[in-house]
C-alpha cells in the first residue's frame, strides 16, 4: 500500500534530480464549506486501514484520539457520509475501519493526488529542467531574469 505523504513531494528518480536540483511540491486539499481532506487525513485513515483503531493511528502521527476524531468527522461532515464503520470498545478495545464509501473515496484521493503528482513532474521538468542541468545561476540564462 503506498502512504500518502504529508506534504506531495514528485519522486526524484522520475525527474533524475539531484539533491541541488529544484524540486515542486504540492499540497493538495479538498474543500467544500471548509477545507476538509488533504494528504494528513488520507494518511491517518491509511493508518487507521493498517492498525485498525483510530487511537493507533493517532499514536502513529504523534497526535491525540481527540484530534483525529475531530479530523474524520469533520471530513464526515462535509463529505456527508461516514469513513470509518467502528465498534466500541470493551475488554479488548475498540476498532475502527473504512467504509465502503470511504475507501472508494480515499481510493479516488490517492488517484487524483498520483495523477496530480505525475503532471506537475513533468511540468516542473518542462520548466526547471535547463536550470537542473546546466547548474548556472538563473539571472544568466536565456529564460529571462530573476
Amino acid at each position: 500500500m503506498a502512504r500518502i505523504e504529508k506534504d506531495i513531494y514528485v519522486n526524484d528518480a522520475y525527474l533524475n534530480l539531484s539533491d541541488d536540483d529544484f524540486k515542486p511540491m504540492i499540497r493538495l486539499t479538498i474543500k467544500r464549506k471548509e477545507k476538509f481532506f488533504g494528504p494528513g487525513v488520507a494518511t491517518l485513515l491509511h493508518l487507521i486501514d493498517e492498525h485498525g483503531s483510530i487511537q493507533s493511528a493517532a499514536k502513529y502521527m504523534n497526535m491525540s484520539y481527540s484530534k483525529a476524531w475531530k479530523i474524520i468527522k469533520r471530513a464526515e461532515d462535509e463529505l456527508g457520509f461516514q469513513l470509518l464503520v467502528s465498534k466500541n470498545g470493551g475488554v479488548g478495545g475498540g476498532s475502527s475501519e473504512i467504509s465502503q464509501k470511504g475507501r472508494a473515496f480515499l481510493n479516488d484521493y490517492d488517484s487524483f493526488a498520483a495523477e496530480v503528482k505525475e503532471y506537475t513532474a513533468s511540468v516542473a521538468e518542462k520548466y526547471f529542467k535547463k536550470i537542473n542541468n546546466t547548474g548556472e545561476d538563473v539571472k544568466n540564462d536565456s529564460i529571462g531574469n530573476a
